[in-house]
């Protein structure tokens, strides 16, 4: 009896239990599947549920570039090159069209916003690299003032002549003396001086470090600048104090003496006898015979690093902070030239010995030679890889010598025009390098890592390390003139001290010493 049994004998005829979807399960049971897939029922399908999976990968894809493009974005911004300087990050953003300050925003904070500005600008697209790219090709001039073109014109007429001296004078050195016996000679003079050389005299300079020592060209002066902004003028070889002058209010970072610039103290007359730079921005020109300046040259923006005196002795040379370099007018005090070029502050400089060239070095590692009759540059020079404090040239003027932070010292064949050797000379930075003047057989450099350091010109090899100085050496400078038949040498160091080294110390001269001594 079916009927009878009902429901219960349905359930008695299953005998086991199925296991899985409800659409299987149903399998095309009419108004039951109907009823189940209903409007007001959505069972999702294998397309909903492979959307659905898409969608989430998606998302989530979404959210790792956004991480990545985040850290990316803060990596950028701390590696770009941001000013320091309050006043210049406050000239950036107007660059940018950018409100200069904030309400409650210090320096700190408007130099981060300027870096965020920065790194939210867009890439330059390759057409407009290159439309920059052939724009840098392109030359351009400057028209310069009538009293520049007359300082152009003064300088031909005396470096032509004097060029033609020296390469006559040469000629004649290489037929008269050969080239192995000037090698025998050099070697016996740099045996004299690596036996005899050593320190003779030990003084306190200043109360804060020295910046830079030069001597006279008389050889009669020793002149100190110092952080506290005095000068300071040492008589040699006793080096006793002859003079002192309050220079700056700022440090003083580079002194030079006038070519003609002879005798000691007291001076007479109003002449220009001594330059002196500062991180004031300012050169100041001394006859020292007053306490006052003769002269002050103001026109840079930043720092001054270092002066140079052109060999005519009537113009002065500069480099600063503000990544240019200029050429004075001492007798008039006018600027002449502002000469950019330098991508980073500039930093070194030297006059070639005819005057017609001038070599410059930046913070960037790369120095630039110009040619101070035209105005061009007719020798990058890049090779070093950190910044660049001191350059040089041979007396002869066909060498340059560059010292860089990479701790080394490359020597430029201006003829070849490139690097003949590179000279790994200290275990830190190298504050100065110069030649000795005249024949140019020794070259010296100083360096952080308190020594200072002989070279041979010939060789390019050590011929006496000098060590004394407690602190890193800021600079030395060769006398230009033997006192006695002896060679002198002056550093000045952080240690606030400045020596003399001479060859009249520990061993005696040779007897044939006078034959190749200056």
């Amino acid at each position: 009896r079916l009927g009878e049994a009902g429901p219960l004998a349905a359930m008695a005829e299953k005998s086991h239990i199925h296991y899985g979807d409800l659409g299987s399960a149903l399998g095309g049971a009419g108004e039951d599947h109907e009823a189940f897939t209903g409007s007001n029922i959505h069972a999702p399908t294998d397309a909903d549920i492979v959307q659905s999976a898409t969608d989430d990968m998606q998302r989530a894809r979404q959210q790792h570039e956004d991480a990545v493009r985040a850290f990316e974005q803060r990596a950028s911004q701390r590696q770009m090159q941001v000013p320091t300087g309050d006043a210049q990050v406050k000239s950036k953003l107007r660059e940018f069209g950018e409100p200069v300050c904030i309400f409650g925003e210090g320096p700190y904070e408007r130099r981060d916003r300027l870096r965020t500005i920065m790194a939210g600008r867009t890439a330059p697209t390759m057409d407009a690299q290159r439309k920059e790219a052939a724009g840098d090709e392109d030359l351009f001039y400057t028209e310069g003032v009538e009293e520049l073109l007359e300082a152009r014109v003064k300088m031909s007429e005396w470096s032509i002549p004097r060029a033609n001296q020296r390469l006559v004078k040469e000629r004649r050195q290489r037929l008269d003396e050969d080239p192995v016996e000037y090698e025998e000679r050099v070697e016996r003079f740099c045996t004299f001086i690596q036996k005899s050389m050593v320190a003779e005299v030990s003084q306190v300079g200043d109360e804060r470090p020295l910046t830079q020592g030069k001597f006279s060209p008389d050889a009669g002066l020793f002149a100190t600048s110092s952080w506290s902004g005095f000068i300071k003028l040492w008589k040699t070889p006793s080096c006793e104090p002859v003079l002192t002058i309050r220079g700056h209010e700022d440090r003083c970072h580079s002194i030079a003496f006038h070519p003609s610039c002879k005798g000691t103290p007291p001076f007479e007359g109003n002449t220009v006898r001594l330059a002196s730079a500062s991180a004031d921005s300012r050169i100041n020109l001394w006859s020292l015979s007053e306490s006052q300046p003769l002269n002050v040259l103001e026109g840079h923006e930043d720092r001054v690093n270092r002066i140079a005196f052109h060999p005519m002795g009537e113009h002065l040379v500069s480099t600063s902070h503000d990544m240019s370099w200029r050429l004075w007018d001492i007798e008039t005090t006018t600027e002449l030239l502002l000469q950019e070029g330098h991508s980073r502050p500039t930093y070194g400089c030297s006059i070639h010995p005819d005057g017609s060239l001038v070599a410059t070095s930046d913070l960037g590692g790369v120095v630039r030679v110009w040619d101070m009759r035209s105005g061009k540059t007719v020798m990058p020079l890049a090779g070093h890889g950190k910044q660049v404090l001191g350059v040089d040239f041979h007396p002869r003027g066909t060498i340059l010598a560059t010292a860089a932070d990479d701790h080394s010292v490359r020597i430029w064949d201006m003829r070849k025009r490139r690097c003949t050797h590179n000279l790994l000379s200290h275990n830190k930075l190298i504050s100065e390098v110069n030649f000795e003047r005249g024949e140019g057989r020794l070259m010296l450099t100083s360096s952080y890592d308190g020594t200072v350091k002989i070279w041979n010109t010939v060789d390019w090899k050590v011929v006496k390390v000098l060590i004394g100085h407690e602190g890193r050496v800021m600079g030395a400078d060769h006398m230009p003139a033997s006192v006695g038949g002896h060679h002198y040498i002056g550093s000045v160091a952080f240690d606030r001290t400045l020596k003399f080294w001479s060859t009249q110390g520990k061993a005696e001269p040779p007897v044939d010493a006078t034959a190749f001594m200056t």
